[in-house]
């Protein structure tokens, strides 16, 4: 289901209808506003212009809006009604809620406490098509063709994929989180193709950057255009969120919640037409706790997308190998070598800090300096020894702990047992020589 911002405002009074259009204009510009003097026109132009709120006068000529107000309840569902009443009409307008009408307003009431009520209505109509809009992506998954380009089997990604492709039509920024080198910007770049296709990407990081240099950047003033602008219908990429000052948060979560920018110099905001998306080594947990803007991980917090470690993802290991070695290997103009028996295997247990990023690196190194049919196994070696290194067996202490003493004569015991009571081999398992083994010996006698 389409994320819909339209507004249709139903009255045949045509002051009133240009001064609330006008209002909405100005002060929502997110939003589209439409009119409609003509009740019988209502439920065809709510179709037409794909409707997401009416403002519904009761008294209408014709049809009148309570009979309207069941004919939207009936027909487009989807769609929310919030009442606008004279004085001596409240009574009827808390009937017409009881009907399903989302609120009512009277004529009377202040500028301000329409747009409440206005802005209200829009969040609920957000949160209500979101779920419906996930809902029915789940189930299309012709859309996650997209992101063939991300090799995994791994459920945690293709949870994120199903995710990912419900956020076809939500003009909410998205938030991608994962440590480095775990694929974000190969992520965003399938994102594009599901969201905009045939629109531009453009890519912004905040490390660095001072508020005036982001607001010339993005903003643009009455003589340049800004990126904003520049992007059209596509997409922002804004990276390295966690580098970002207090200053530019606040500029940034103003942007995500007024969907709206002011240029520099300019007296007229523009709407915020591109889909912004941010992307973070940190989670919105970690950033909360370091004082981060909390309007800002409100605002990105409803879509945000965690892209698992390579630790998390060690069936994927031996698919990423075997990939990266046939690139490199293509690249490189060399003939395909052979990976080395159990390779993947012995490289489930690193952790792998540099995720995708670094197995991709050890495998065109390893590339470039094989010398036979198989891919060289030497740049791996410190990665296979940090396994060994954990796997060392952990000396299991009872309750009671024994004294130095006690410790050092049961170790020499097992030794020497192990050794079959010679000398010279208990000498080197226990890394001490053969004389010094003695000496000690001699003492527990």
């Amino acid at each position: 289901m389409k994320l819909s911002r339209n507004i249709l405002i139903i009255d045949d009074e045509t002051r009133w209808l240009r001064t609330i259009e006008l209002l909405l204009s100005r002060r929502i510009p997110e939003a589209n506003s439409y009119t409609c003097e003509n009740s019988r026109q209502a439920l065809e132009l709510i179709y037409q212009l794909d409707i997401a709120l009416v403002l519904l006068d009761l008294n209408m000529p014709i049809l009148d809006g309570r009979e309207l107000l069941r004919d939207i309840r009936e027909q487009a569902p989807y769609v929310r009604v919030i009442i606008v009443t004279g004085l001596n009409e409240t009574e009827v307008a808390v009937e017409c809620m009881k009907q399903g009408a989302y609120d009512f307003i009277t004529k009377t009431s202040s500028t301000e406490q329409l747009l409440l009520c206005i802005r209200r209505a829009m969040e609920v109509l957000g949160l209500e098509r979101n779920y419906h809009r996930i809902k029915d992506g789940f189930f299309n998954r012709h859309s996650l063709s997209v992101f063939s380009n991300i090799l995994t089997t791994d459920i945690k990604m293709h949870d994120c994929f199903c995710y990912a492709a419900t956020l076809h039509d939500s003009h909410e920024p998205i938030f991608i989180e994962g440590e480095i080198g775990t694929g974000k910007r190969l992520f965003v770049q399938a994102l594009q193709q599901l969201i905009c296709p045939e629109e531009l990407i453009i890519e912004i990081s905040l490390a660095d950057l001072t508020p005036v240099m982001l607001e010339a950047k993005l903003l643009g003033d009455v003589n340049t255009q800004g990126l904003l602008q520049t992007a059209s219908h596509g997409m922002i990429l804004l990276t390295q969120l966690e580098l970002a000052t207090p200053e530019i948060q606040r500029i940034l979560a103003r942007l995500c919640k007024l969907k709206s920018y002011l240029p520099l110099g300019s007296l007229r905001e523009n709407s915020l037409n591109c889909r912004l998306v941010f992307s973070s080594h940190s989670s919105l947990e970690i950033l909360e706790q370091q004082a981060f803007s909390l309007s800002l991980i409100y605002a990105l917090r409803p879509q945000c997308i965690r892209l698992p470690p390579l630790r998390e993802r060690k069936n994927d290991i031996g698919l990423l190998l075997q990939h990266f070695n046939e690139m490199a290997c293509l690249e490189l103009g060399f003939d395909y070598l052979a990976l080395p028996h159990n390779l993947a295997k012995k490289l489930e247990g690193y952790s792998f800090p540099g995720n995708v990023s670094e197995l991709r690196s050890l495998v065109y190194t390893a590339a470039n300096i094989s010398s036979g049919s198989e891919l060289s196994l030497a740049p791996f070696f410190h990665v296979i020894e940090h396994k060994h290194h954990l796997e060392v067996e952990r000396i299991m202490f009872p309750n009671t702990l024994p004294t130095i003493n006690e410790t050092v004569q049961q170790l020499i015991h097992e030794s020497l047992v192990r050794a079959k009571n010679n000398q010279s081999a208990a000498a080197k398992l226990l890394g001490i020589t053969q004389s010094a083994l003695s000496r000690r010996l001699s003492k527990i006698e």
